[in-house]
């Protein structure tokens, strides 16, 4: 009887363990400690020489600038069409708080055309983007 609790607690713990992504090797995001999707069409990161700092979210790389007052050269988002990394400071935002479930919930996607954002909600460039976000 033992074995058999046994065996079913195992085979239930791996059935959980299981359900959940793991993201061996992912960096940690320097706002929230959350490891960060690489492929996450809302990841961002700020390199600065030797050194990238990742985020798990858009807002996340806002807030992080914003409070610790980095320079944002460097700073790069996912293109929400293409998936592709782009300059955070040239990207277009758009912010429709119900239509993206971002990581943290912050609803921020980056587009590298502005025509491309416009058709998702109302347009922000990187200023605007920052003072919503705070």
């Amino acid at each position: 009887m033992k074995r058999l609790f046994l065996t079913l607690f195992l085979v239930l713990l791996l059935m959980f363990a299981w359900s959940f992504p793991v993201l061996a090797g992912s960096p940690s995001c320097a706002q929230c400690g959350m490891d960060v999707d690489l492929n996450s069409k809302y990841a961002a990161k700020i390199v600065q020489g030797e050194t990238t700092s990742y985020f798990c979210d858009i807002g996340d790389l806002f807030a992080y600038i914003n409070s610790k007052r980095v320079p944002a050269s460097g700073a790069m988002v996912k293109d929400y069409i293409t998936g592709d990394w782009i300059d955070a400071r040239k990207a277009f935002y758009v912010r429709p708080v119900k239509k993206f479930r971002t990581p943290m919930g912050w609803g921020v996607a980056a587009f590298r055309e502005n025509k491309r954002a416009a058709e998702h909600g109302e347009v922000m460039d990187f200023n605007g983007a920052g003072r919503v976000l705070k």
